[in-house]
């Protein structure tokens, strides 16, 4: 299934060459080469003046018109035209590839609808000692509104509680049918890996939560659970949402926890022990403390200095607190209890982009409440229609949603840094395509068109960056010419410099092929 996303990046580079191809057309450019992939040139044709190639690096494409060499001023040529047409050509691909994005969009809005949003979001994990721990935040929980003002979007919730740091912050929290208003303190300096008041979140969908299947002889099968059961409710409250459900069963660990269950039509409870979940180890880094320590991917880490680690954010505090000494890690491999300890690198000065756990050198994850049961559930998100009159305005609301975030994590990505495993190139988009399409219940169209969406947008705003050897890089010089009332830049000068783009630029792309190799070697899932 992976490789779907070969015709996936084919279309979308077809699609950004031919704005090049027909901003060219437009404006009285010969177009001599159309190309796919990067020279060397395996095969071309030759059709109404126009070279079609397919070339030997399978990244990207270009569109070589008369005149590139810059000494060319012959009618027909990139400098016979003024820079706004050359302008023009070079923002056209990068436009292609935006507008591919709001038609997807607007595809899907108008065949599949939209997803129904019951919440900005639905808390994940509650940090011990925490000030969402000690305002009686609990996993499952809705949050409704922060002091007294409804919000629709997590990051709506995010930047209001950060934004009130240090201040009291009324925070409406919904559990079933129980709505309770709450207080506490957001924190301005919180422990790395925690957030201001030590919680982990989901968004929230209306979604059908059933389960998918149940393991031999594990605590699920033995209280009566099976394949094709519908949870509508735990504990006593409503499941309306996949991240609610995993989050109420997470917080009943080491309790017992009653399953509310459709099947064949009728309802029925059951009733079983939830047990204690683990950390389970998906990758460690070579030379780290962790290899020291004898770990290895698939290891469960059930205790830190003899205290149980059954979330994520407690895992976080117990490597933290031992920060700059040795840990005393109590973990599971193949059914057969060990014990190790690991050095703990001290807290750096600069906090900025430290993570306790990895500066140890591991990826880890806790292990689901439902899946240390023997159980695996799926929520299909369910969609409403969008009234045809709507659905334009719909379909751009969720493109611009896309551009919103992409641009943040640009933004992110220069002032904060970014880990080399958060890079992915396109093997790991393959291995991206195969594991979506595996894990989530929604259409395979769906998926594939999202995907090809957030993948069009990315190239559409990276292109416009002004980088060498990019579109962006490129109409930089075209704007310093205007600026300098028409004088450009020597083409010598202009030349060398997006040739050394092109070469970090291929260098990097080599470099994320190789992690994105070692990723899939190492039996490391790509989705967090």
């Amino acid at each position: 299934m992976g490789l779907l996303i070969v015709p996936i990046l084919a279309f979308l580079i077809i699609i950004h060459e031919l704005g090049h191809f027909f901003a060219a057309r437009s404006v009285g450019v010969t177009v001599e080469e159309f190309g796919i992939g990067i020279p060397p040139r395996v095969k071309g044709w030759k059709r109404n003046g126009v070279l079609w190639s397919l070339n030997a690096i399978p990244f990207g494409g270009f569109v070589r018109v008369k005149g590139e060499d810059r000494t060319d001023v012959s009618p027909g040529s990139m400098n016979s035209v003024g820079p706004l047409k050359r302008g023009w050509f070079l923002v056209a691909g990068p436009l292609m590839n935006l507008l591919a994005a709001v038609v997807l969009s607007i595809l899907i809005v108008g065949v599949q609808g939209k997803p129904v949003e019951l919440a900005p979001l639905y808390i994940g994990t509650v940090a011990p000692a925490s000030p969402a721990e000690e305002a009686g935040w609990r996993p499952g929980d809705k949050v409704v509104a922060v002091n007294g003002v409804e919000l629709d979007e997590s990051e709506a919730v995010v930047d209001a509680i950060n934004a009130n740091a240090g201040k009291e912050t009324a925070v409406t929290i919904e559990r079933g049918t129980r709505v309770s208003d709450t207080s506490l303190i957001p924190r301005t300096d919180p422990p790395p890996g925690e957030g201001a008041t030590g919680i982990g979140v989901d968004n929230g969908r209306l979604s059908k939560v059933t389960i998918d299947e149940v393991q031999a002889g594990s605590i699920a099968e033995e209280a009566g659970l099976l394949p094709g059961d519908q949870i509508v409710a735990i504990n006593g409250i409503e499941i309306e949402a996949f991240a609610q459900a995993v989050g109420i069963l997470n917080g009943s660990q080491g309790s017992e926890a009653t399953i509310t269950l459709i099947r064949d039509d009728r309802q029925q409870d059951i009733t079983f022990q939830v047990p204690e979940t683990s950390i389970l180890i998906q990758n460690v880094s070579n030379d780290s403390p962790a290899a020291e320590a004898s770990l290895y991917p698939g290891d469960r880490i059930a205790e830190v200095n003899g205290t149980p680690v059954t979330s994520g954010s407690s895992f976080v505090k117990a490597i933290r607190d031992a920060a700059g000494d040795i840990a005393e890690l109590r973990f599971v491999r193949q059914g057969e209890e060990l014990t190790t300890a690991i050095n703990v690198p001290p807290i750096p000065e600069n906090t900025t982009n430290y993570h306790p756990v990895v500066s140890t050198g591991l990826a880890a994850a806790p292990v689901p409440a439902f899946q240390e049961a023997g159980i695996s559930i799926v929520g299909t998100v369910i969609y409403e229609d969008v009234p045809p009159s709507q659905v334009v305005q719909e379909g751009w609301s969720q493109f611009w949603a896309i551009i919103t975030g992409t641009v943040e994590m640009i933004r992110s990505m220069f002032t904060e840094g970014i880990e080399r495993d958060q890079l992915t190139g396109p093997i790991g988009m393959g291995q991206l395509t195969s594991e979506l399409l595996a894990e989530t219940p929604e259409p395979a169209w769906v998926i594939l068109t999202q995907l090809t969406i957030l993948i069009s947008v990315s190239l559409g705003v990276l292109n416009l960056l002004p980088l060498p050897a990019l579109d962006g890089g490129r109409l930089l010089f075209v704007l310093i010419e205007i600026v300098r009332g028409g004088k450009r830049i020597a083409p010598e000068k202009e030349g060398l410099v997006h040739l050394a783009g092109m070469v970090l630029l291929l260098g990097l792309m080599f470099f994320i092929a190789f992690g994105d190799v070692t990723r899939i070697m190492d039996g490391e899932s790509i989705l967090p």
